[in-house]
């Protein structure tokens, strides 16, 4: 689609803030209103809006998707992502720990143990671990917690949980990075351990190197996109 606008603005209504193409408002795709709750966040899509020069490029402009995603698909389908969540986190990828080479299990184990003992300081929630790749069930009571504290994160902030889990392949490192105890970097290399360690000993194709990039630019853009929410 060609840029069909001149100018783009930022106005502010009902305690949140709208992105206005020559004086219209935007829309998500299911012509819902695209309110925002801070100006930075506002300010962060109108740029992608007005970065857009002859034509407009949806892969160019990863804030706006976030934001059509917090409010088309998590505020209205909350239970559902919710749900979805606590399902993620009964089968979190660091419960699941090698038996071999010595090596990668005590990377694991390094990197790992210290956010399953900050989740359980932090949420008291103590998850279980299996070896290799045999399903083990977690108590339910625990994924109980999962889901409170879930119920308990509003939908633009919940959108980037989301994105920080299903990248990172775990809940516990996501919601490290959330809650800010892990960096972005140590999330990364937390949610690709074993990935980065093959690669390490057997080396990377390109086809995987470019899934591996636009990966970590969705983790890096999850991450802003938390940020743009929590400062006006």
């Amino acid at each position: 689609m060609k840029r069909f606008y001149k100018k783009v603005t930022v106005e502010n209504e009902n305690d949140g803030f709208f992105v206005l193409l020559d004086g219209k408002k935007v829309k998500t795709p299911e012509k819902s209103p695209c309110l925002m709750p801070t100006r930075k966040l506002a300010e962060a899509v109108a740029k992608e809006w007005n970065d857009q020069v002859k034509a407009i490029i949806p892969a160019t402009m990863p804030i706006f998707k976030l934001v059509n995603t917090a409010i088309d698909r998590v505020g209205k389908r909350r239970d559902e992502l919710i749900s979805e969540l606590v399902s993620f986190a009964g089968s979190d990828q660091i419960c699941y720990r090698a038996e071999a080479p010595d090596t990668l299990v005590k990377l694991q184990d390094s990197t790992w143990n210290p956010l399953l003992d900050w989740l359980k300081n932090k949420f008291d929630i103590k998850l279980k671990l299996s070896a290799g790749i045999i399903f083990v069930e977690q108590d339910g009571e625990q994924l109980d917690k999962f889901r409170t504290i879930f119920e308990n994160i509003e939908s633009f902030e919940l959108t980037a949980l989301y994105t920080m889990v299903t990248v990172t392949g775990s809940v516990t490192i996501g919601l490290s990075l959330f809650n800010g105890h892990s960096s972005f970097e140590q999330a990364w290399e937390a949610g690709h351990l074993d990935e980065n360690f093959q690669a390490s000993e057997w080396g990377i194709d390109e086809e995987a190197e470019q899934r591996r990039s636009a990966l970590k630019a969705e983790l890096a853009n999850a991450e802003y996109f938390l940020n743009l929410v929590r400062h006006a």
